[in-house]
């Protein structure tokens, strides 16, 4: 789901190393055509972003979640979920961090790893709904299933948004919670206070901001997240992150390159000096027998033959 060209133990300067991994970028991309992606995947390489701290902390964790989460997260495939609508793909028509396109694979260089830790954090999304499910339902997990399951999830999430005007769809939203605050509110940087719209709205997320389960977690996002990931899979954050979060560090001028919907990702303690220019894979319209067929293989990523 993830892989790391370590472009910075070759010792090149800044322009030569960001010209070899806009190359591998393009290259990644010819290559996973050729592999079935949709014919539209072009490379779109945007402006570099620095790094935001929460004020009163020194570096920031960032939460896991989809670049470009408004229309960039996993859906069924139509071959798995023939009810299934691509206008669906679309969670909001505004607040997105960049360009409102799909991101399919998601790439970053490090211009600039910052004085803090320059690691990324990965969490298998395929293994947490496949796990998630099991437990829930007492049912074999095959992907037709989960999928299935995750298409009933959104399909309520996106009949939601109306009521709340959040642009980006919860972690506990596509897990298939229903209380309003896991719908209404984005978590991203752990260390941030909750707004004061947010407790106007949600009363109850004061409280459950002020301890987590786990008693770990710095910052009152972090807090309320742990919560609800405590709802979501059973599991507190501290325990989800032993279980699913993959540690992978990088230095200046490495590239990290993910697929975008089957992974969530983050990033632990970076500081404000971190700079990255991402490097994404996208189409422009999620839809069509090509990416369908894509989407479907990518469900089955790591599972043996089930349907």
């Amino acid at each position: 789901g993830f892989v790391l060209f370590r472009i910075g133990r070759l010792r090149w300067g800044a322009a030569d190393s960001r010209a070899l991994a806009v190359e591998l970028t393009h290259r990644v991309r010819d290559e996973l055509v050729l592999a079935g992606a949709p014919e539209g995947l072009r490379v779109e390489q945007d402006e570099p972003q620095a790094t935001h701290v929460p004020a009163g902390h020194t570096s920031r964790t960032l939460l896991p979640h989809h670049d470009g989460q408004h229309c960039s997260y996993l859906t069924p495939s139509t071959h798995d979920d023939p009810d299934w609508r691509p206008q669906w793909r679309e969670f909001g028509d505004s607040g997105y961090t960049t360009t409102p396109v799909h991101k399919a694979y998601h790439g970053v260089f490090i211009a600039d790893p910052g004085d803090g830790l320059s690691v990324t954090t990965y969490y298998d999304w395929l293994d947490v709904l496949h796990t998630v499910y099991s437990e829930r339902t007492g049912a074999p997990a095959g992907t037709r299933e989960v999928a299935r399951w995750l298409g009933t999830n959104l399909r309520a999430a996106v009949a939601r948004r109306p009521l709340h005007g959040n642009p980006y769809p919860g972690l506990g939203g596509m897990l298939g919670l229903t209380g309003d605050v896991w719908h209404g509110v984005s978590l991203h940087h752990a260390e941030a206070d909750l707004p004061a719209d947010v407790r106007a709205a949600y009363p109850d997320t004061g409280p459950l901001a002020a301890a987590c389960p786990c008693g770990d977690c710095v910052g009152e996002a972090a807090r309320l997240h742990c919560h609800q990931v405590l709802l979501a899979t059973g599991r507190r954050w501290r325990d989800f992150r032993r279980r699913w979060e993959v540690l992978v560090p990088g230095e200046r001028f490495d590239l990290v390159f993910g697929h975008n919907l089957t992974m969530l990702h983050g990033g632990l303690a970076g500081s404000a000096g971190r700079v990255i220019e991402p490097l994404c894979l996208v189409v422009d319209d999620p839809a069509g027998p090509r990416y369908e067929s894509w989407l479907a293989a990518s469900w089955r990523r790591h599972r043996s033959a089930d349907g």
